[in-house]
């Protein structure tokens, strides 16, 4: 077995373990296929092609707005106010520099304000489950992986496996 088989064979197998029972939806749907609010199943994972990803911001631009309209409707809303139609974009190039200035986990843990309203931009498991509003918060973060990710603007380059929280990338392998 050579060495090209073998990566292959493991990061097929990475992936097959990520997507059991997730919620990864037809091959050309181009919104997120995550249905926010259910409870994932064992895996749990959502498939993203690199054409999802956004190398300008880093991010995956449809999971990130999904996750906020779908949990945090009244200040993605007063957002809209301000900025109008400019909402998704602007939000997204703020959210990015925040991400730069600070760092993914910082951004995760502690959100992020824009034009004063405030952001979570990930749920973590409630301490028991006796609030159902916060676990239907939890269970709204949307996992996802992406094959071979072109990471590079000009598409030259890509990451074999990439993993993103609600759009926001954590953890890359090569």
């Amino acid at each position: 077995m050579n060495l090209l088989t073998s990566e292959r064979t493991f990061e097929d197998a990475i992936e097959r373990a990520l997507l059991r029972g997730g919620s990864d939806g037809p091959a050309g749907a181009r919104e997120p296929r995550r249905v926010y609010g259910e409870e994932p199943e064992s895996g749990g994972y959502a498939r993203r092609r690199s054409s999802d990803y956004d190398p300008a911001l880093c991010l995956i631009p449809g999971d990130v707005v999904a996750f906020l309209s779908a949990t945090q409707q009244r200040p993605w809303t007063r957002l809209g106010q301000h900025y109008g139609s400019d909402r998704e974009d602007r939000f997204l190039r703020r959210l990015a520099q925040e991400i730069n200035r600070r760092g993914a986990l910082d951004v995760l843990r502690n959100g992020v304000k824009d034009f004063g309203c405030p952001f979570d931009l990930a749920y973590f498991r409630p301490a028991s489950g006796l609030n159902e509003e916060l676990q239907r918060l939890h269970a709204a973060n949307c996992f996802a992986v992406a094959r071979q990710l072109r990471f590079a603007e000009d598409g030259a380059r890509s990451l074999d496996l990439a993993l993103f929280l609600n759009g926001i990338p954590l953890f890359t392998a090569e």
